[in-house]
């Protein structure tokens, strides 16, 4: 019986070795929502880091660039890369998406075909693209804004009072960050200047 169970741990561990990924971080490309803006930006990484590398935008720490650059989080951004697949994936049974961390609120489009949502900077997500896949392929990420995300569910949840609404004045933050599932310093703290960023913060791959 002990040799059985070895040898049925060694077939899992054969599977799982086998098995093929590959890593799409590096280069992507960003666009903001309206299309007139569009800039090279890397992953990990965040649009507010893309724009400052760039020189789109002066060090986001200096004296009121805190707030002269709202705008950056009132926008919708996407994220895309056209990458290849550099093994047959008509070989495998499955193939899935793997993001380990997307900030925050985002649609996922395989080649133009919706495959999920994330609405949780702190969760893995795994999405089944099989049916999907080719060996040249687009990815895109679609980010809606977290303060304005905030604010519609904040709107939307009229049944009972969820303080605080806004932080203190002083403060200089956005409101509602208690209904998204985002690092809540990024709305401000007294500590910290309000920089709510959308992007990705850990890895991305496929997984055959």
């Amino acid at each position: 019986r002990l040799r059985l169970l070895f040898l049925l741990a060694l077939c899992r561990a054969g599977t799982t070795a086998f098995g093929r990924s590959l890593s799409l971080r590096g280069s992507w490309r960003i666009r903001s929502g309206n299309g007139s803006l569009e800039l090279p930006g890397r992953v990990p990484g965040c649009v507010h880091s893309a724009l400052f590398q760039r020189g789109l935008i002066q060090d986001p720490f200096y004296r009121f660039n805190d707030l002269d650059y709202r705008w950056i989080s009132l926008d919708n951004w996407t994220y895309s890369k056209k990458f290849k697949i550099p093994f047959n994936i008509s070989k495998w049974q499955k193939v899935n998406l793997i993001l380990e961390g997307v900030d925050t609120v985002a649609k996922v489009l395989l080649n133009s075909v919706p495959i999920g949502k994330t609405g949780n900077m702190f969760k893995r997500y795994s999405f089944d693209v099989t049916s999907v896949v080719r060996d040249v392929n687009s990815l895109e990420l679609r980010f809606q804004s977290p303060v304005l995300y905030a604010a519609q569910q904040s709107k939307a949840h009229s049944n009972y009072s969820v303080p605080p609404d806004c932080p203190p004045p002083v403060q200089k933050g956005q409101c509602h960050v208690n209904f998204i599932r985002k690092e809540q310093s990024s709305f401000g703290w007294d500590w910290g200047p309000s920089f709510p960023t959308q992007g990705i913060w850990k890895d991305v791959r496929i997984e055959a």
